[in-house]
């Protein structure tokens, strides 16, 4: 209690006017990530990174930058090959532009994640003093964020999420919107690589669906593949604005790997791999005409043993796939697939997702079925971009919207985001990344049952709340319009220590988890007694333009007698 009461007398108490300093707490500029730095170490160093700790493995006096290092989240900047290759690809580039100094060695790039913008910019400062530091800088942006600041270009796009149902609560959907309100709920940190045909890029409404963003060669075009791929990046990331949809984890980090520029199915699987780590996400929304029953026999593309392999390759390396179980009409579990889609016979360790006739829990007719299913999704009236049939701004596919995205091509995105969901906030909120078998367990357990054999449809808010995710801290509404309001609603016993920020962090107290706000923007909003074990507090949004795509966090501390402070867990809400 004394610390916590010592940061509460730090920031003093809620002014009223916290929304207005929005302009002054932007940090080094809207163009970077004021909380992370680019550092470049001098050649010859040898400098990496060896369980955590930066050292030389050549000798060499690296002075005070370890210790600065251990100071934040440090990683390697170039992590999809090896020190070696590396150093092969610098002696090959070297020789090319010789006699001109060629590149700098990029196994000597690190990133370091601060715990704020001020402590970042102490630690610029600090590093660049340091003579074997050869460049530190912020991070800079390479895409737009889930605002999309650019705005909506003429003619004006309507406002379409009152549409989107499917982000909508359990059992009819999977309770998107709520997990959007707890911070990690969005995706926050979660890498996912889309392996499709080609998308329409360059989308008004879906910021990452640019060229910079693909790990294949661009593949782009308006054909109907094209506007299939469209429709589940918008499902999943359309960005959280004032126009258009909104995606139902906007905040991933997304990547798209393409099997037509990719050398096909199995090596777009290598490439994702490639372009992830451990716990981030592949999903697969294609699927394998069988042709054995007709033009409508359509079966799991690892139906097919080279793309299996891939599949299974990728979950061995700690990926997570999640698939398609195809619009084929058929029972996977028929003798004719000689089993294939049976787990006591062979598993990739794919989740495969099956389609529900939209919010009704039954299959939809189209979709696969049987025991290798694990969980379903909306196969019927997803609302989303691309296709036009709902808006079609001048006849231009980078202004269009449907109502009508349906197939497991919807179900597998929905789904998608249920584990992004869970991974997200069990990074930020649990300290931990979920394992495959975790996650699968977490489908077969916590959903809305079907009569048939598609699985269960995730339920974010019952999967949130028995991983202990969710422990005292909820917000009425993800977002909130200029001159709308949002409630904090608090849960416990005791007295309640409300605070906010406009930033993030990651600061242990040695309390029960960290404090997740960042404290260079903390204040406090107050103090509630938790009568009858909850408390409300109501933000009102003042109109001012200027607060457009501002995001404000939570986070409470819980005082209860003599026993130690309890911190809840922390939410987000974004002013539109």
């Amino acid at each position: 209690m004394r610390i916590f009461g010592q940061v509460v007398m730090l920031v003093g108490f809620w002014s009223g006017a916290v929304l207005a300093q929005v302009a002054a707490v932007v940090g080094p500029g809207p163009g970077v990530y004021p909380d992370r730095l680019y550092i470049k170490l001098a050649e010859g160093t040898g400098a990496r990174l060896q369980a955590g700790r930066l050292v030389s493995p050549t000798g060499v006096a690296l002075g005070d930058v370890p210790a600065l290092f251990a100071t934040a989240d440090a990683a390697p900047l170039v992590t999809a090959v090896s020190w070696d290759e590396l150093t092969d690809w610098q002696r090959q580039a070297k020789a090319m532009f010789a006699p001109k100094a060629g590149p700098g060695h990029l196994g000597l790039w690190f990133r370091l994640q601060a715990r704020d913008a001020a402590t970042a910019t102490a630690l610029r400062e600090r590093l660049a003093a340091c003579p074997q530091v050869e460049h530190v800088y912020f991070e800079p942006r390479v895409s737009q964020s889930s605002w999309n600041g650019g705005g909506d270009p003429a003619p004006p796009t309507p406002a379409l999420m009152a549409q989107q149902l499917h982000l909508g609560p359990a059992p009819a959907a999977i309770s998107a919107r709520w997990a959007n309100g707890i911070l990690g709920g969005r995706g926050q940190g979660v890498r996912v690589v889309m392996i499709e045909n080609d998308w329409v890029i360059d989308h008004e409404d879906v910021s990452q669906l640019v060229a910079s963003h693909f790990v294949t060669p661009v593949a782009a075009s308006t054909s109907p593949s094209a506007m299939h791929g469209l429709g589940g990046v918008g499902e999943l990331a359309a960005d959280r604005n004032c126009f258009g949809v909104t995606g139902l984890v906007d905040e991933i980090d997304l990547r798209f790997s393409s099997y037509q520029t990719g050398g096909g199915v199995p090596n777009a699987v290598a490439t994702a791999v490639a372009n992830s780590q451990p716990g981030d996400v592949l999903m697969m929304v294609i699927q394998f005409l069988l042709g054995q029953l007709g033009p409508d026999d359509f079966v799991p593309v690892e139906y097919l043993q080279a793309e299996f392999d891939a599949v299974q390759t990728a979950t061995g390396l700690g990926r997570i796939v999640v698939c398609s179980a195809a619009n084929g009409f058929q029972d996977l579990d028929d003798p004719r697939h000689v089993r294939r889609f049976d787990r006591g016979f062979r598993d990739s360790g794919a989740i495969m997702v099956a389609a529900s006739d939209g919010a009704n829990p039954w299959r939809a007719a189209f979709s696969n079925h049987g025991s290798r299913i694990d969980a379903n999704g909306w196969g019927e009236n997803v609302m989303t971009t691309g296709y036009g049939t709902t808006f079609f701004g001048n006849n231009d596919y980078r202004q269009s919207y449907t109502d009508r995205y349906g197939g497991t091509s919807a179900a597998t995105p929905m789904v998608t985001a249920a584990v992004v969901a869970l991974q997200g906030a069990g990074r930020r909120q649990l300290g931990r990344t979920f394992t495959l078998s975790e996650l699968r367990n977490l489908l077969t357990t916590h959903g809305t049952s079907s009569p048939d054999t598609i699985g269960r449809r995730p339920n974010l808010q019952a999967m949130f709340t028995a991983l202990g995710i969710v422990d005292g801290l909820e917000v009425s509404e993800p977002d909130v319009a200029l001159s709308g309001s949002v409630q904090v609603r608090m849960a416990g016993t005791g007295l309640a220590v409300l605070f906010t920020s406009f930033t993030t962090g990651t600061t242990p107290f040695g309390l029960n988890r960290p404090v997740h706000l960042g404290l260079s923007t903390l204040q406090t909003v107050g103090f509630f007694p938790l009568v009858g074990g909850t408390a409300t507090w109501t933000l009102n949004v003042p109109n001012q333009a200027i607060l457009h795509g501002t995001s404000l966090y939570f986070q409470a501390g819980r005082i209860d007698g003599g026993n130690p402070i309890h911190v809840t867990n922390s939410c987000q809400i974004t002013v539109l």
